[in-house]
C-alpha cells in the first residue's frame, strides 16, 4: 500500500507540474524541434525513423514466446498489457485533446503523418511498456534471481541499458519528427511508469497465479464473478470513452479548430490527398475513441478461457515441446499466423462514421482476437494432432493419458 500511495502522489504531482508549465514546455519544444530539423546531419532522419518504427517489432516477441516458450500465459499477459497501454493512451488523449506540434506551428514539419491528438505520447507509453515489461513478465530473472535460473550481472546491466536507451530514443525521435512535444513525451512516460509499477507490484502475480490455479486438472476454471468484473470494467471504460468523444466533438474541439489542424495535415504530410473534417473517423478524437476500445480484448480473453474448458501445465509443456519434430513446430506457427490473419480484412473495411468504425472494426477484432487465441487455436492444434501435453488451454477428456502413461492428474501433482 505504501508504494501505491507514493506512486499515486508522484503521478499527481507531475500532472500538476505538467498543467502549470505546459505552455513553457511547449514553447521550449518548438525552439528545440525547429533547431533539430534545421540542423540535422545526413542520415539523422532515417536513424530516428528506425527508433520510431521499431515500436511495432517488440510485440512479435510476445508471439514468439507464446509459440515456443513454456511461459505462454506470461506472453499473453505481456501482449495484453501492450493493448491496455494503447487503449489507456487513446483514452487519455481524448481527455487532454492537445494538438501535435506540426498541427499549429508553421515551421515544424512532420516526418510521420499522425492525425490523432498528441498528449500524452502513445509511442512514449507503449515503448516504455514494451521495453520494461518484457523482462519483467517474460524474463523476470533479469530483475531478480528465479529458483531455476539466474542471469550473469553483465547481462542484467546490458538489458537494463538497452531498454532504457531504446525507450529514451523512441521518445526523442518523436520530438525530432515534429509529432510530439517533449512535454507530451514525458507525460506519457509518467503515466506508463505508474501503470507498470502498479500492475507488476499489485496485480501481475495475483493474476498469473489465479489463472494457473484455475487451469489445473480438476478445477472449475475462471469464475463467473471474474468475468462479470471484467465485463463491468470494459462497459464502464466504453462509457467514459464515449463521454469524452462527444465532449470533444461538440464542446472542446470546434469545427474551426479541427479544420485548422486537419489543413496542416493536408498541406504538410507527404502523399496526403484527403482534407479531413471533424467527423472523419480516422482523425483526432474519433480515432482515439476507436483505439481506446481495444480494452475489449481483456473481456474476450477472460471469457475465452472460461469457454475453452482447457488446462495449462507449463512445466509439462516445456518437456513435451522439445520432443516435437521440426515440421510439427512449424505447423503450430503457421496455424496461429493463418488464424490471426483472418482479422486483417477488418482493417480494409472503410467506415464513414466513428461509431461504425469503433464497433465494426476495433471491437470485433478485439473480441475475435481473444477468442482465436483462447479457443480456436487450441481446437485447431487438437484437430491437426499437434497439441502438446501441458499446452495452454489444452483440450483433454477425463480419461486422457499422457504419452508416458502418466495421467494428467498425476502430472499436475508432480509439477
Amino acid at each position: 500500500m505504501k508504494i501505491f500511495i507514493i506512486a499515486t502522489l508522484a503521478l499527481i504531482i507531475y500532472i500538476a507540474i505538467d498543467l502549470i508549465f505546459d505552455q513553457q514546455m511547449w514553447d521550449a519544444n518548438t525552439t528545440l524541434t525547429i533547431y533539430l530539423q534545421s540542423n540535422q546531419f545526413n542520415g539523422e532522419k532515417d536513424m530516428f525513423l528506425v527508433f520510431s518504427y521499431s515500436l511495432y517489432v517488440l510485440p512479435s516477441i510476445a508471439g514468439i514466446a507464446f509459440l515456443i516458450l513454456n511461459n505462454k500465459l506470461g506472453a499473453l499477459l505481456y501482449g495484453g498489457m501492450i493493448l491496455f497501454s494503447v487503449a489507456s493512451n487513446c483514452l487519455l488523449k481524448n481527455i487532454y485533446h492537445q494538438a501535435r506540434p506540426f498541427f499549429i506551428v508553421e515551421d515544424i514539419e512532420p516526418y510521420e503523418c499522425n492525425k490523432e491528438f498528441g498528449k500524452p505520447s502513445g509511442h512514449a507509453m507503449t515503448s516504455q511498456a514494451m521495453c520494461f515489461l518484457l523482462p519483467s513478465i517474460l524474463f523476470p530473472a533479469i530483475w531478480k534471481d528465479q529458483p531455476n535460473y539466474k542471469y550473469p550481472l553483465y547481462i542484467r546491466f546490458l538489458v537494463i541499458f538497452l531498454i532504457t536507451f531504446w525507450t529514451f530514443m523512441t521518445g526523442f525521435s518523436r520530438v525530432f519528427m515534429g509529432v510530439h512535444s517533449f512535454g507530451q513525451i514525458i507525460l506519457g512516460w509518467a503515466y506508463q511508469a505508474y501503470i507498470s509499477i502498479i500492475y507488476m507490484i499489485y496485480f501481475h502475480h495475483r493474476i498469473l497465479n489465479y489463472f494457473k490455479q484455475c487451469l489445473q486438472v480438476g478445477q472449475q476454471g475462471i469464475s463467473i464473478r471474474v468475468i462479470n468484473v471484467a465485463g463491468l470494467i470494459v462497459f464502464s471504460w466504453t462509457c467514459v470513452a464515449i463521454l469524452f468523444l462527444e465532449l470533444n466533438r461538440n464542446v472542446f474541439i470546434t469545427p474551426a479548430v479541427a479544420t485548422q489542424w486537419m489543413t496542416a495535415v493536408y498541406q504538410k504530410c507527404e502523399n496526403q490527398t484527403t482534407l479531413y473534417t471533424i467527423q472523419s473517423p480516422s482523425v483526432l478524437q474519433n480515432i482515439c475513441f476507436s483505439m481506446s476500445l481495444y480494452i475489449w480484448f481483456m473481456l474476450s480473453f477472460v471469457f475465452g478461457i472460461k469457454l475453452s474448458k482447457g488446462i495449462y501445465l507449463d512445466n509439462q509443456f516445456r518437456i513435451n515441446y522439445q520432443k516435437l519434430s521440426f515440421w510439427k513446430k512449424t505447423l503450430r506457427i503457421l496455424v496461429l499466423i493463418i488464424l490471426l490473419a483472418l482479422l486483417i480484412p477488418f482493417y480494409f473495411i472503410k467506415f464513414n462514421a466513428v461509431y461504425a468504425q469503433a464497433f465494426g472494426q476495433v471491437v470485433p477484432v478485439s473480441i475475435l482476437g481473444g477468442l482465436f487465441i483462447t479457443v480456436a487455436y487450441q481446437k485447431l492444434l487438437s484437430l491437426f494432432q499437434i497439441s502438446v501435453p501441458g499446452d495452454f488451454l489444452q483440450i483433454i477428456s477425463s480419461q486422457a493419458v499422457a504419452s508416458d502413461g502418466m495421467s494428467f492428474e498425476m502430472q499436475a501433482k508432480s509439477s
